[in-house]
Formats: structure tokens, C-alpha cells, sequence
């Protein structure tokens, strides 16, 4: 297992990839609200990744500023923790159907993004990890 610098950009740039890809769904799915995924890696990097309707922070170790936790995973392989947020303030007006498909979506990106940056060296299956954190 690499944890250089290298393969912490190589991780982040493959989660990148897989936001995307979900977040162009999620747009579609739910046009009104916010998404955002907060990596931290092992060595104290801290990455954001936003659709356009997510409320930034001013700094980047602040967090997202309305951001409400739909999911997290902790001590990954290569990162200390993978969070998913939705803009609190357009979440409020989900209905609890569209509630349980964000949470599924918001799972199942955590997994790929979590299986994409995991080495395959003594994995029979992918493990996936991510668990729904409620309200």
C-alpha cells in the first residue's frame, strides 16, 4: 500500500471522477439541491468537490457551510474519511421518498469511490463500507 503524495492525487483525482459521473444523476434526479463530498486523506489533505448548488466555504477546512451529512465512511484505505453533504437549506423540502434515493445514490458513490481507490492486492470481492448516518 502507497501512501505518497502521488497516490493521494491519484486517489483524489479518481474520486473526482466518480462524483462526477453520480453527480450528473443526482442533478437530474433532484435539480434544487446541493451535493458536495469532503475528502480527508491520512496525511491531513482535505478535498471538496461541489456541484454548482453547494454553498462553498471561504476556506476549505471550514467544511461546506450548509452542509447537511447524508453519509460517511472512516479509515478507508487511502482516505481517513469520505463524506457526502447536501445544501441544508434545499434539503428541508425533500420529500422522505427522495430522502431514501439520495441516501442509496450517496452510498453507493461512497463505495465506488472508496472500491476506485482501494488496492485489489488481497480482495477476493470489493468491500463496501459506507454506512447512512440519519439525520
Amino acid at each position: 500500500m502507497m501512501n505518497s503524495a502521488a497516490a493521494e492525487q491519484d486517489a483524489v483525482g479518481l474520486a473526482r471522477e466518480s462524483f462526477l459521473g453520480e453527480l450528473k444523476s443526482l442533478n437530474r434526479d433532484h435539480p434544487n439541491t446541493g451535493f458536495g463530498v469532503s475528502l480527508r486523506t491520512h496525511s491531513g489533505g482535505h478535498y471538496l468537490l461541489a456541484n454548482s448548488r453547494m454553498p462553498l466555504p471561504k476556506t476549505k477546512s471550514q467544511g461546506f457551510p450548509t452542509g447537511r451529512r447524508l453519509a460517511l465512511l472512516e479509515n478507508s484505505e487511502q482516505f481517513s474519511a469520505i463524506e457526502v453533504l447536501a445544501d441544508s437549506s434545499a434539503y428541508e423540502e425533500i420529500t422522505p421518498g427522495d430522502e431514501a434515493a439520495i441516501l442509496g445514490n450517496a452510498l453507493n458513490l461512497i463505495a465506488r469511490i472508496d472500491i476506485l481507490t482501494s488496492s485489489p492486492e488481497g480482495q477476493d470481492q470489493p468491500r463496501i463500507a459506507a454506512t447512512g448516518t440519519g439525520g
